[in-house]
């Protein structure tokens, strides 16, 4: 049985729940492992409000980006709250000031935001290859259509062909894993597309930064017509080093 929701903290998820909602929330009737969206939040409502806690609490998205799951309960959030905004652990260096303190413009605050809602709402192929490996909750999707689909695409990814997407065509998909949206590449805003119609159908979404095209330079296998096995050699993300 889990221990009891602290006054502090239930009321601290109340306050980012009316402020991200513009109305009251009285959570004292609900329990702990009702919906978010009995409360009418979506799943980008849902993620501006884990940003805005992480943020208030002092903590450095970037270093979490990869690891927190979008809450989905009530029950998810007092979790995370107890965790990062009831007592957080002091930052270090310059992480551990304030906006105030750092003296930042209003226009550096918004370059701030601005960027971690890219890790928010965004992953590389990198981090996707090695998401998979870890056996993460992912769900990889071609919003391409089916033809390209069968000609090349990263292994085990669905075809979910942007044009077709609808309530009905979505129907059979679980809601808790993770979806990272994809298409041909920079050039293409089918996974743009595609992650807005997820999002908006209630799924939890990133889009692939570089698409098929990035995950190939990345020396990453695909399947399919085309399909090739991962290379040895070759240009390849030198951001891990």
């Amino acid at each position: 049985m889990s221990a009891p929701v602290k006054d502090d903290v239930r009321d601290k998820v109340a306050d980012y729940l009316e402020a991200a909602l513009g109305k009251p929330v009285d959570l004292g009737a609900l329990p702990d492992d009702a919906p978010l969206g009995v409360l009418g939040l979506d799943s980008l409502t849902t993620i501006g409000v884990l940003v805005a806690l992480l943020e208030d609490a002092g903590v450095d998205l970037g270093e979490y980006a990869d690891s927190l799951v979008t809450p989905s309960t009530l029950g998810d959030l007092y979790a995370l709250a107890d965790q990062f905004a009831a007592d957080p652990e002091p930052a270090a260096g310059a992480e551990a000031q304030t906006l105030e303190e750092t003296g930042m413009t209003g226009e550096q605050r918004s370059q701030l935001d601005f960027y971690r809602d890219k890790l928010a709402y965004e992953i590389d192929s990198a981090d996707l290859a090695d998401a998979l490996a870890a056996g993460q909750d992912i769900v990889v999707v071609d919003g391409r259509g089916s033809e390209s689909y069968a000609h090349e695409h990263i292994p085990g990814a669905i075809s979910v062909p942007h044009r077709s997407i609808s309530q009905e065509s979505l129907s059979g998909l679980s809601k808790a894993p993770l979806y990272v949206a994809y298409c041909d590449g920079v050039g293409c805003n089918a996974s743009t597309k595609t992650a807005v119609k997820l999002a908006t159908a209630g799924f939890r979404v990133k889009e692939l930064i570089g698409g098929l095209d990035w995950w190939k330079r990345d020396n990453h296998p695909t399947e399919g017509h085309a399909g090739r096995r991962s290379e040895p050699t070759g240009a390849a993300c030198g951001c891990a080093g």
